[in-house]
């Protein structure tokens, strides 16, 4: 539960971090779960190649149910931000419906 609590946000109107784009958070379609039991990218030096090491908290438990229900969690991002959840089961349906490559 310690994830779930004190969750960081759904509907506020904002711009997404460093950008003029309106976040998905505009549109309340997005959740943030417990900031403090979560990694954000920016919140990290890049290594010594410039490249970003992914850190994640949230149990793999949790992501599965919220991709269960048509949700994209923002730690499959390579800027990752695990606290971050988007309801957007069109996405999840276009992908479900591509064929495969054999």
């Amino acid at each position: 539960m310690k994830y779930l609590n004190y969750p960081a946000g759904t509907f506020v109107w904002r711009t997404i971090a460093g950008t003029k784009s309106l976040s998905s958070h505009s549109f309340a379609i997005a959740i943030d779960i417990n900031v403090s039991q979560s990694d954000y990218w920016r919140s990290y030096k890049k290594g010594k190649d410039g490249s970003i090491k992914f850190r994640n908290s949230i149990p793999v438990e949790i992501v599965h149910i919220f991709e269960k229900h048509g949700w994209i969690w923002g730690g499959r991002w390579y800027h990752y931000d695990t606290m971050h959840f988007e309801y957007r089961p069109e996405i999840v349906a276009a992908v479900k419906a591509k064929p495969k490559k054999e």
